[in-house]
């Protein structure tokens, strides 16, 4: 299992500038895992930066891939059928809630439980999440050849909706970060921590790595 530690940084008025540049001190997470080599052997470079500051969560994602298209125009369409990142986050052992965010920041979200049906995040809670796509916020055609594109997404700990959590410090949690796009023309499945079952699914909380937020 794999393990990291999200640093606590102390920011408050910020702009994508300033997040920027702190993300550039930061040590990138790999999203190389490729888990079915057979059936999709195609490997784009991703990783993701993490840190917080007790309330909120900034993510940067980076990724270079070819031949994109972004076609998903709403928030809780098939967004995973489009350039995809995602974070898969589990805050105890009952459950835990999908991120999964485009190449233009449309987004999905929800909170898994056993035995539970799967409830998706309310509008106005979906609404306090940051996205700035350096890509912009409008669909496109496919781009043939190489293509690199950014993300930074900013997660307020009241995104976990079913929880009373209060901040993002001291906290030890369960995820995995993932990379994927099902309807591009090179479909792929990445994820940080390494997933051991025989066809692609990221709804795998025994394979989330561990990560302790300072």
């Amino acid at each position: 299992m794999k393990k990291v530690t999200i640093p606590q940084i102390s920011v408050e008025n910020y702009t994508t500038e300033e997040l920027s540049k702190i993300f550039s001190n930061l040590q990138a997470e790999k999203i190389a895992c490729c888990n079915w080599p057979e059936q999709f052997p195609y490997t784009p470079d991703a990783e993701v930066k993490a840190f917080h500051n007790g309330e909120k969560l900034f993510l940067q994602f980076s990724v270079t891939e070819k031949d994109i298209h972004s076609v998903i125009s709403d928030n809780f369409g098939e967004v995973w059928t489009d350039p995809c990142v995602e974070f898969f986050v589990a805050p105890d052992e009952e459950g835990y809630y999908n991120f999964e965010c485009t190449c233009i920041g449309r987004m999905l979200v929800a909170h898994h439980r056993k035995e539970k049906e799967t409830e998706k995040m309310p509008l106005d809670t979906l609404a306090t999440i940051e996205r700035y796509p350096s890509l912009g916020n409008d669909n496109f055609p496919l781009r043939e050849g190489e293509n690199r594109w950014s993300i930074i997404e900013v997660i307020p700990v009241t995104a976990l909706f079913n929880h009373k959590i209060e901040s993002w410090s001291g906290r030890k949690m369960h995820a995995n970060f993932y990379k994927c796009g099902d309807n591009l023309p090179n479909p792929h499945f990445l994820s940080w921590n390494k997933i051991d079952f025989p066809r692609p699914n990221f709804h795998l909380q025994e394979f989330f790595g561990e990560v302790n937020f300072e």
